[in-house]
């Protein structure tokens, strides 16, 4: 994790002369900023997720975090996020550990877990569900300790 945050270090200090960050897929390629005009979070919400690529093994969402998570577990999906905006603190596992730009978390199915945005803008991130989410696979877990494992 921390050459993934040295790496956006760098690419922030180049950034005066790089291009925006953008989502390639074989539909195109879509600036971050013009994903994010297009799926704007409402006034007072605190996560929007939306779908914007998919492949057989695979869906890939952008999401936005004003707020935070509620304590969850997906049953049947794994899940990779990698931060693009933002930063907070992700707890998995039971052990909470900060979340910026750059930075790619790996959670496996039936693992508890909640992302909490800090700082004054939403956090944005992209969600990559393996298989493919077809149909809300959240589970609250409100324990109010974690588990060792991070399971039950």
């Amino acid at each position: 994790m921390r050459s993934l945050k040295w790496t956006a270090a760098l690419g922030l200090i180049v950034g005066c002369t790089a291009r925006p960050m953008s989502v390639v897929t074989d539909a195109g390629t879509s600036s971050l900023d013009d994903l994010l005009r297009a799926r704007p979070l409402a006034a007072g919400a605190n996560i929007r997720a939306d779908e914007i690529a998919r492949t057989t093994a695979a869906s890939v969402h952008l999401v936005q975090v004003s707020g935070g998570e509620t304590p969850h577990r997906h049953a049947t999906h794994d899940l990779t996020v990698a931060m693009l905006r933002g930063d907070g603190s992700l707890t998995i596992g039971g052990t909470t550990r900060p979340m910026s730009v750059g930075d790619v978390a790996v959670i496996p199915r039936g693992v508890r877990h909640y992302f909490v945005r800090n700082g004054g803008v939403p956090a944005v991130a992209l969600a990559v569900f393996a298989p493919p989410l077809d149909a809300p696979d959240s589970v609250p877990d409100p324990v109010a300790v974690d588990s060792p494992r991070g399971d039950r």
